[in-house]
């Protein structure tokens, strides 16, 4: 029996939904500080996803 293939996600869609569910935590959470790190969390995918996009487009061609 062989295994099955492993699902292939992108980076991107992988961290634009880390950063959705981050977002989620800030609306639902009732606690102060899971809400507080989940902002700051949302914040830095943010980031993240911007320098990989700008790094994407000054690639230099190969």
């Amino acid at each position: 029996m062989t295994r099955p293939r492993r699902a292939r996600i992108s980076t991107e869609a992988l961290l634009n939904a880390a950063r959705r569910a981050a977002e989620r935590l800030t609306q639902l959470s009732r606690d102060p500080e899971v809400r507080r790190e989940a902002a700051n969390v949302a914040q830095a995918v943010t980031r993240l996803l911007n320098a990989i996009r700008r790094a994407s487009r000054e690639r230099p061609p190969e």
